[in-house]
C-alpha cells in the first residue's frame, strides 16, 4: 500500500518552507491543499520547482484547490487535480462573489484529529478515525516529526478567512473552521481514505450529491454571528485607543532642531606685541603677554690638521705644577726661573710667579702649589719630552732645594729646528668658524626641546662664551684642537595668549566671534633685549570671524511659532547667513512651546 502525505497551505505560507517540507516527505504521493489567492498558487515558478523535484524523487503530486490560477498551472505540469464540483451543483450556502469563501478550503483537511473537522459530517469524522488507526497500526511513525503549532497561531487570519457572508436579502452563513493544534505531519494514507476524501470534496459518485459544501448552512453556524459582533466591538475599542494615542502624540510629542549659520567676515590686520618673563598676566591695553626665559649651553671640541709648512726653529712648550713643601710662607720666583728635567733639560718660566705656602691640615703638612707654563731653554725636538719631574737649580745647596719641586702631567711639545708643519691663519679661522657654528646650532636645537609646547620665533640670541685652542697661528704642529662653548637664549610664549589678544582686538570692532581654527599668525620686526628680558614683535593676523548670534533670544522667539512664519523671522536677522529648522515627527507644523524640546546649534 502506497503512502500519502497531505500538506495544507495557508495564504501567507512561504514557498521555500513548503518546498522544503515536500522534499523531506517520505511518501509516494503528496497532496497540496491550496486556498484561493495564496502566495504559492500565484507563481508559476513554484510549480516548475515542484515538477523538477517530483521527477527526481519519483513522487506523485496532487492539488486540491478552487484557485483557477493554481488549477491551470497544475494541469500544465501534469499534476493530478482534485477539483471541486461544478459551480451550478454547489449548495446555496456557497457564494461565488465572497472573496473569503475559498479560505475555508485550506482548513478542511488541515489535520486528522476530531476537533479540526466539521462535526455535522460523519464521513469526515470516519476518515479522520481511519487515518488515525492506520497511522497507529499500519504506517510507521516518522522519527523527525515537526514541532506542534500553537492552537492560538494565525487566529486572526483563520477567522477572517473562514467567514462566509450571503448576498443582500439572504441570511448569513458563517463558517468557522477550527485550525488543528497539531503541526503538519508526515503521514501515510491508504487509497481508500484518499478516495473518501476526494468524494467528500467533489461529491459522492453514487449520485447522492453529498459533499462538504452541502453540510454548510446558516443554522449550523449561527453561533459565529455573536462572536463576529464581539470581534467588531473589540476592533472599535482598539481603533479608538489608536486614535486617542495619535491625538496625544500629535499635541504632546514633538521636537525642533534649529541649525544656524552666522554671517562671516575676513580678518587681515596686525598688532604690536610685547612678551616678557617679568609680566605676570595678559595686559589687553598694552598687548602684553607673559613669557618664559629659556637658555641652553652646548660645548663642542674638534681636531684639525695644519696645512702650512716652513723652516722654523721653535722651542718646546709645556705646563708644570710647582709645589711648596718647605714652609707656610709664599715663595716668589722671578721670570726666567730655571726648572730642570730628570734628563737635565732646562725649561724657564716666561713670567714671575708666587708659590703659595704649605698648610697644616689635621696635623699633616699639605704643600702649596701653582700651575704655570714653561718654555724650553733652547729650540729643538729633544725638548719634546713626556711627563716628568723637575727641580729648581737655583735652590741647589740650600734647604729649599728639597722643599720646592715641580711635576708635569702632559708632554711638552713644539720644539723643532728645520722644515715643519705650521698652523696657518686660514687653518685657525676655518677651525674656529666650524666649531662655533656647530656649538651654536646644538645650543639652539637643545633650547627648542625645552619649550614645553611654547612658541619660539626666530629671534634667538646665541653667544660663544668660551674658545680654547691647542695652537696659535704660525705654531709648528702637525695638528691642533679647538674647544668652544655656545649659549642660546630667548623668550618663549603661549600662542593661546595671542588668540586672546586677537579676540579682544576684534571685539572692539563689532559683535564678532573669532573662528580660532581659521587663524594664521605671522611674525615680523622682532627684537630681543636680554638685559630687560623683553621680546617685541609685530603680529600679523589672518583668518575669519563670525557675527555674534543671541541664541537664547532666538530660541525663545521661535517657541510655538508656525512653520510658515519661521522663514520670515530669520530673514529679519542680519547676523544670520542661513538657518534650518527641523520639526519632528512629520506631522509637527510648529516649534514646540516647551524650550526643553528645542535644540539650537551654530554651524560656522
Amino acid at each position: 500500500m502506497g503512502t500519502t502525505k497531505i500538506i495544507n497551505i495557508l495564504k501567507s505560507d512561504s514557498f521555500d518552507d513548503i518546498f522544503e517540507e515536500f522534499k523531506k516527505a517520505q511518501a509516494e504521493e503528496v497532496i497540496f491543499i491550496l486556498p484561493k489567492n495564496s502566495r504559492v498558487g500565484r507563481n508559476e515558478s513554484h510549480f516548475v520547482s515542484l515538477a523538477s523535484e517530483a521527477q527526481v524523487s519519483q513522487k506523485k503530486i496532487t492539488f486540491m484547490t478552487a484557485d483557477e490560477s493554481a488549477k491551470n498551472f497544475a494541469q500544465k505540469y501534469n499534476f493530478r487535480l482534485l477539483a471541486n464540483q461544478d459551480e451550478d451543483d454547489r449548495p446555496d450556502a456557497e457564494v461565488e462573489s465572497s472573496p473569503d469563501f475559498e479560505t475555508s478550503e485550506s482548513n478542511i483537511v488541515n489535520g486528522h484529529d476530531e476537533d479540526s473537522l466539521i462535526k455535522e459530517d460523519p464521513e469526515l469524522s470516519e476518515i479522520a478515525e481511519e487515518e488515525q488507526k492506520e497511522n497507529a497500526g499500519i504506517i510507521e511513525k516518522e522519527e523527525d516529526e515537526e514541532t506542534p503549532i500553537s492552537p492560538d497561531a494565525d487566529t486572526d487570519e483563520d477567522l477572517s478567512e473562514d467567514l462566509i457572508e450571503e448576498k443582500e436579502g439572504e441570511e448569513y452563513a458563517d463558517l468557522a473552521m477550527a485550525r488543528t493544534p497539531a503541526a503538519r505531519k508526515k503521514s501515510g494514507a491508504s487509497g481508500k481514505n484518499l478516495k473518501k476524501l476526494e468524494n467528500i470534496w467533489r461529491g459522492s459518485p453514487s449520485g447522492s450529491g453529498k459533499n462538504f459544501w452541502s453540510g454548510v448552512n446558516a443554522r449550523g453556524f449561527a453561533g459565529i454571528k455573536k462572536e463576529k459582533l464581539n470581534n467588531r466591538a473589540g476592533l472599535i475599542f482598539t481603533v479608538s485607543g489608536f486614535v486617542l494615542l495619535a491625538i496625544i502624540l500629535y499635541f504632546f510629542l514633538g521636537s525642533a532642531k534649529i541649525v544656524i549659520k552666522p554671517q562671516k567676515e575676513k580678518l587681515d590686520f596686525s598688532i604690536n606685541v610685547s612678551v616678557s618673563s617679568n609680566y605676570p598676566q595678559i595686559n589687553y591695553d598694552s598687548n602684553s603677554i607673559p613669557g618664559q626665559f629659556l637658555s641652553y649651553s652646548a660645548e663642542i671640541t674638534k681636531d684639525f690638521t695644519s696645512s702650512g709648512q716652513k723652516e722654523v726653529a721653535r722651542k718646546a712648550r709645556g705646563e708644570i705644577t710647582v709645589f711648596n713643601n718647605f714652609n707656610s710662607e709664599p715663595q716668589i720666583l722671578v721670570a726666567t726661573t730655571r726648572f730642570q728635567s730628570s734628563d737635565g733639560l732646562i725649561f724657564r718660566t716666561p713670567r714671575a710667579i708666587t708659590i703659595p705656602g704649605a698648610k697644616l691640615v689635621s696635623g699633616k703638612l699639605v704643600p702649596g702649589s701653582i700651575t704655570l707654563e714653561v718654555l724650553a731653554d733652547k729650540p729643538g725636538q729633544e725638548y719634546n719630552i713626556n711627563a716628568d719631574k723637575f727641580t729648581i737649580p737655583g735652590f741647589k745647596g740650600t734647604p729649599r732645594f728639597e722643599g720646592f719641586y715641580a711635576e708635569s702631567s702632559q708632554p711638552t711639545s713644539g720644539g723643532i729646528i728645520g722644515l715643519s708643519k705650521i698652523v696657518t691663519e686660514k687653518d685657525f679661522n676655518t677651525a674656529k668658524e666650524t666649531v662655533t657654528k656647530e656649538a651654536s646650532d646644538e645650543a639652539l636645537s637643545k633650547l627648542k626641546t625645552k619649550t614645553n609646547n611654547l612658541k619660539i620665533i626666530e629671534q634667538v640670541d646665541s653667544q660663544i662664551t668660551s674658545l680654547k685652542s691647542t695652537a696659535e697661528v704660525d705654531d709648528a704642529v702637525e695638528g691642533f684642537a679647538i674647544a668652544t662653548t655656545a649659549e642660546a637664549k630667548t623668550i618663549a610664549f603661549n600662542e593661546d595668549d595671542l588668540l586672546k589678544l586677537v579676540e579682544n582686538s576684534i571685539s572692539k570692532k563689532g559683535e564678532l566671534t573669532l573662528l580660532k581654527e581659521t587663524v594664521n599668525f605671522g611674525y615680523s620686526e622682532s627684537k630681543l633685549d636680554l638685559d630687560k628680558k623683553v621680546l617685541t614683535f609685530r603680529l600679523l593676523v589672518q583668518g575669519e570671524a563670525a557675527r555674534k548670534v543671541d541664541e537664547q533670544k532666538i530660541t525663545k522667539s521661535l517657541l510655538g511659532m508656525k512653520q510658515g512664519k519661521i522663514k520670515d523671522y530669520f530673514l529679519g536677522i542680519p547676523e544670520i547667513e542661513s538657518a534650518r529648522v527641523i520639526l519632528t515627527p512629520f506631522w509637527v507644523r510648529s516649534v514646540p512651546k516647551n524650550i526643553n524640546d528645542v535644540e539650537l546649534k551654530l554651524v560656522y
